[in-house]
C-alpha cells in the first residue's frame, strides 16, 4: 500500500473527508462610501457633545487644501470609520479661512479661523479631540491614512490618553 492509499484509508476510517473541511475565511472586502461623511457645524458637534457626555472630534479645513480632499476622500469614506466616529465622538468643522462666521466657545466669540487656530491648528487639515465641556485633550496635524486615524480614534474614544501616550498605545 503506497503513502496515498494508506492517507485514503486512515480518513475513511476516522470518518473524515475533504468536503469536512473548514472552507477558507474571506477576508471581508473594505466597504466604501459614495461620498465622504457628512459634517455637522462646530455649534453642533458642542451640542451634541454637552448631551451625549461624547468627545468632540473637530476636524479643521481649508476648502482649497488637497490634502484635506485627500482626507475626505480617503479616510471619511470607509464605512468603518466613518460609523465609528458617528458612534463615539460628537463631530464637527471648521473652515479656517472663514474670518466671517462666529462662534462662542469656552467664554470667547471667535471667528471660525480664530477658532482653528487657537485650537492649535497651524495648518490643514488637523483634527482637535475635546472632552464634551470643550477641554483640549489631543490633535492629529495634517493627512493622517486610514489605518492610523482609526487607531488615533480609539486612543480617544477609549479614553487611553488619560493613561499612556500615543506612541505607547500604538505599539504593536
Amino acid at each position: 500500500m503506497n503513502l496515498y492509499q494508506t492517507l485514503i484509508a486512515i480518513m475513511l476510517i476516522s470518518g473524515c473527508s475533504f468536503r469536512d473541511a473548514p472552507e477558507p475565511v474571506l477576508l471581508q472586502e473594505e466597504q466604501v462610501l459614495d461620498a465622504p461623511m457628512s459634517w455637522p457645524t462646530f455649534d453642533e458637534a458642542i451640542l451634541t457633545a454637552s448631551k451625549t457626555g461624547r468627545p468632540m472630534l473637530i476636524d479643521i479645513y481649508a476648502p482649497w487644501c488637497g490634502w484635506c480632499r485627500k482626507m475626505q476622500q480617503d479616510v471619511y469614506t470607509d464605512a468603518a470609520l466613518v460609523a465609528y466616529v458617528q458612534d463615539h465622538f460628537a463631530y464637527g468643522r471648521l473652515n479656517i479661512d472663514d474670518a466671517e462666521t462666529m462662534h462662542t466657545f469656552q467664554g470667547y466669540t471667535l471667528s471660525s479661523q480664530e477658532l482653528g487656530y487657537s485650537l492649535g491648528a497651524q495648518g490643514t487639515p488637523t483634527t482637535v479631540f475635546l472632552k464634551n465641556d470643550g477641554a483640549y485633550i489631543a490633535k492629529c496635524g495634517g493627512y493622517w491614512g486610514k489605518e492610523d486615524f482609526s487607531k488615533a480614534l480609539q486612543y480617544v474614544a477609549t479614553g487611553a490618553w488619560q493613561q499612556m501616550s500615543y506612541p505607547e498605545f500604538s505599539q504593536p
